[in-house]
């Protein structure tokens, strides 16, 4: 019961960003700066909760609070360049930051995108890519959808964190059936 419960609390720093941004329908620029400083605390939380585990960090739980950390600190310091390039990315922000991190854990953990524990690294790197085409695509979605918060954003955002379950649990009985 317990892993489920971490599952849907992972992403509480983006869902806290988009509840309180977008409550009251588009979000003004006070509410827009407000929802990225107030989910960036959360972030930092999080991740000051999760990094120091045996476990790596779940990839897109991580993007996704580094994508928060980036606009809280944006407004935080007034980098007003930062926030534009965010303004025209849109949705699509948060999985450019998830391609990033994607690639950058691929290239430098043995646990890739995908953050299989105790995987051979073949099997975490095929996983891996398999993610990342998959962000890919939510990517592509978020730029056909711009502005549609729910197919640009929350439905490949779901899609994805399903998928990440998917693969973990291939890669576990992967690994059960080698042992066995």
């Amino acid at each position: 019961m317990s892993k489920w419960i971490f599952a849907l609390v992972q992403f509480f720093p983006l869902s806290l960003f988009a509840t309180y941004a977008f409550w009251g329908g588009a979000p003004t620029d006070q509410r827009w700066q407000e929802a990225f400083q107030l989910a960036a605390v959360a972030s930092l939380i999080q991740l000051a909760i999760v990094l120091p585990q045996h476990r790596p960090v779940n990839r897109l739980v991580l993007a996704a609070n580094i994508y928060l950390l980036l606009g809280g600190a944006a407004f935080q310091f007034h980098q007003w360049w930062f926030l534009k390039l965010y303004d025209q990315l849109r949705e699509a922000a948060i999985f450019t930051t998830m391609i990033g991190v994607g690639i950058i854990s691929m290239l430098f953990t043995n646990s890739g995108y995908a953050s299989l524990i105790s995987a051979p690294r073949h099997v975490a790197l095929r996983a891996s890519l398999w993610l990342l085409a998959a962000t890919a695509l939510a990517l592509v979605a978020s730029v056909i959808f711009r502005g549609d918060r729910t197919y640009a954003a929350v439905l490949p955002i779901i899609g994805l964190a399903v998928l990440q379950r998917i693969l973990v649990n291939k890669a576990h009985r992967h690994s059960e059936a080698n042992a066995g």
